[in-house]
């Protein structure tokens, strides 16, 4: 198999700086809270890394299902390329995606020739805004700033 995952990240946004290096924005670890459903995240980033055994180009679909209902929230594609065998990075951006209903989600990524798809499951939770003073759900102790 020419292609294997290592791992994937999701957060809100990358950079990438003059020199090569990422700055992730807005980590979720491992799940993401709205404070409302239906919900529109402005912006959703899968940065994932891929390992290669060869140089090569590859035409890639990607999408976001709920797990629950099996509908599909987000679809696209794009191309990944590996100029050399190694570890390469491949960001996917998704702009206003829209969030019905709370529950388990699954990015899918299809890479042309490779058998099995990669994919990253998270949750939506919906978490009401917290009033001041009260704690924070998830983190016993902590009370949000004011």
């Amino acid at each position: 198999m020419p292609i294997t995952p290592k791992y994937i990240v999701m957060c809100d946004e990358i950079r990438q700086e003059i020199n090569g290096k990422f700055i992730l924005l807005g980590v979720y670890l491992p799940d993401m809270t709205v404070p409302q459903l239906p919900f529109v995240l402005p912006s959703l980033t899968f940065f994932i890394a891929l390992e290669s055994d060869r140089p090569g180009n590859y035409q890639v679909r990607f999408s976001v299902e709920s797990l629950e209902s099996g509908q599909k929230v987000f679809e696209g594609m794009g191309a990944a390329g590996f100029p050399k065998p190694g570890i390469g990075a491949m960001p996917v951006q998704v702009r206003n995606l829209m969030i019905q209903t709370a529950g388990t989600y699954v990015f899918t990524l299809n890479l042309e020739g490779q058998k099995d798809p990669i994919t990253h499951s998270f949750n939506i939770l919906l978490v009401p805004p917290q009033q001041p003073g009260f704690p924070v759900p998830g983190f016993p102790g902590m009370v949000p700033r004011q």
